[in-house]
């Protein structure tokens, strides 16, 4: 039997979230990300994107979407995925993060039974694409701009205009998709390791990782841990952490006026010249540079 919607009342929905009305609306600029590559992550949120110009790759739980400006795309809660820009300029898309809390059908109801929990709750169901060349797609994309204005304006009565949108996009999505079909439970379990594996490196970091310690973390082998990282990632583990650490890098220089050398150590490499080689070697421009060219930007 379905479970009904498990909400701890005393936690706070993710990025950030107002969690009486757990909805966010914002832009990402994978100008400002590392060889503009939003590196994997996820969220218990579903998300609605749209892409605002150029074009980019969404690449959620390694099956590929191309993305062109005007497209959109749903991920559903807890779907590892990264976003890449394929365009120069770098692709900006709007995001739309709504945590399942918003909907709060009362345990076993018709809604949360028939219209809810099928969708939320099955992993085979990780994303799905929209073209403004198909009229039902074409309409969740329109209503996912007009949400943007109304949660941007803040008018009175805002949110429940913005719920009343939510819940038709809702409704166009599930009447036109097919959920028949179940993923393998040894994908899931896959899916579940992968999420350990990288939670452990993004608590970890600023600190030496070692291999060893990592596999025991998460109940693998070491060559289990490598193998199912690469063949679900597409990338080693070490190549993943140190994007990571970059990553982290950049915020630090963007926000802070600490020195190159201890940045280098707060985010985990050994040296300051390390830090700096690797750097360069992934964003072409030393630390300094970046630096200097993000103050210069801000001014």
């Amino acid at each position: 039997m379905q479970q009904g919607i498990i909400v701890d009342r005393n936690k706070k929905a993710d990025f950030s979230m107002p969690f009486a009305f757990p909805v966010r609306i914002y832009e990402t600029d994978l100008a400002g990300k590392p060889l503009g590559v939003n590196n994997w992550y996820w969220h218990e949120e579903i998300q609605f994107c749209l892409v605002l110009s150029g074009s980019m790759q969404v690449i959620v739980q390694n099956k590929k979407y191309e993305l062109q400006r005007g497209d959109g795309i749903f991920i559903n809660t807890g779907c590892i995925h990264m976003t890449s820009s394929k365009s120069n300029p770098p692709a900006k898309y709007l995001c739309l993060n709504i945590h399942p809390q918003i909907f709060s059908f009362f345990h076993g109801s018709v809604m949360e039974q028939k219209y809810f929990l099928p969708f939320i709750q099955n992993t085979q169901f990780p994303a799905e694409v929209f073209s403004p060349a198909c009229g039902w797609q074409k309409q969740i994309l329109e209503l996912e701009q007009r949400l943007s204005c109304i949660l941007r304006e803040e008018r009175a009565g805002y949110e429940l205009e913005a719920y009343v949108r939510i819940l038709e996009m809702w409704k166009i999505l599930v009447l036109h998709i097919n959920i028949s079909v179940r993923i393998p439970s040894e994908k899931k379990e896959i899916q579940r390791e992968i999420k350990q594996i990288l939670t452990y490196i993004h608590r970890n970091y600023d600190r030496r990782i070692l291999l060893e310690e990592l596999a025991l973390e998460v109940h693998l082998s070491r060559e289990s841990c490598c193998r199912i990282f690469k063949k679900t990632l597409n990338c080693t583990i070490s190549e993943y952490i140190a994007d990571y650490r970059i990553q982290k890098s950049m915020e630090l220089l963007e926000q802070t006026d600490l020195s190159i050398t201890q940045i280098a150590y707060d985010t985990g490499f050994s040296s300051g010249s390390y830090f700096i080689r690797k750097f360069k070697e992934l964003l072409h421009i030393t630390p300094a540079m970046y630096r200097k060219n993000k103050k210069q930007m801000q001014h």
